[in-house]
């Protein structure tokens, strides 16, 4: 199986984007799921179009190279297999499918100082320690925080410790989803750096369009909202990389994984005309 069932040509290693499934979850807080995800995402791929017509381009002529799915029985092991994997794949634009928050955690332990990250989620992860360990999805955010600038997008659930940390950092910055506007989006992106890598915790968005998640969370994003945000961020940053997870296909999950992948070609339509206007 590879993305979009795309001819041999186009999954090359001289792929553009690369896509990384990892099948990970551990000490989840609520639902169960996250692990298959990526299969499910995969699986929808192929009934899209090869055409974006909202971007006026075909993505997929820049090759899109699918991985091996890769985990790791311990949140060490796993941060270390899929650390050594984009390490190996350097340069390219990686796309992280599926597990629970923490393999963001791996996906950019080789990232340095100076990339930023934006973090769409409904959560605040801003813990210090959940089930016992710091790199549990709870803490995602937080340990981050402690190489990068973040930038959150649509919270709307946090602990009072939580709260109280966030209040304390500076290069943390909060849009919460109640909150939200373009405006919001444009007065905070100048305080990050230019390079950024984007987190996509799917349930950012409302639970009318995404059910299929560990923590649903009411009040969420819109389609079209996470899209345009999208559209702020590729216009006016350089995007290295980013990772949709927290899916967790239980029931009635088709048309939200076919969405899904639907929003992961939109991203790979947005960084292909980034890398067009500047040729």
């Amino acid at each position: 199986m590879n993305w979009m069932n795309l001819p041999k040509e186009y999954t090359t290693n001289q792929s553009k984007f690369t896509i990384l499934p990892v099948s990970y979850e551990k000490d989840v807080t609520y639902g169960q799921g996250a692990s298959k995800g990526q299969d499910e995402i995969i699986k929808a791929s192929k009934y899209l179009e090869y055409y974006d017509d909202q971007f006026d381009c075909e993505p997929f002529e820049h090759g899109i190279q699918l991985l091996e799915p890769i985990s790791g029985e311990t949140p060490e092991l796993m941060i270390d297999n899929v650390s050594n994997i984009t390490k190996q794949h350097q340069g390219k634009f990686i796309i992280g499918i599926g597990g629970d928050h923490a393999v963001t955690l791996g996906l950019t332990k080789n990232l340095d100082e100076n990339v930023s990250i934006i973090q769409f989620d409904a959560h605040a992860d801003f813990r210090d320690s959940w089930n016992n360990s710091s790199l549990n999805h709870a803490c995602v955010s937080r340990q981050l925080s402690k190489r990068h600038s973040i930038l959150q997008i649509g919270i709307r659930s946090m602990d009072i410790d939580e709260k109280r940390l966030l209040e304390q950092e500076e290069n943390v910055h909060t849009i919460l989803a109640y909150n939200y506007t373009p405006n919001s989006i444009k007065e905070l992106l100048p305080k990050l750096k230019n390079k950024v890598y984007i987190t996509i915790d799917v349930d950012v968005f409302d639970p009318s369009f995404i059910r299929n998640t560990g923590t649903p969370e009411p009040g969420g994003l819109t389609w079209n909202q996470i899209i345009e945000t999208l559209q702020l961020i590729f216009k006016e940053k350089e995007v290295i990389g980013t990772d949709i997870c927290e899916f967790a296909p239980n029931y009635n999950f088709e048309a939200e994984a076919y969405a899904l992948a639907k929003l992961i070609y939109k991203i790979m339509a947005l960084s292909s005309l980034k890398s067009n206007s500047s040729n």
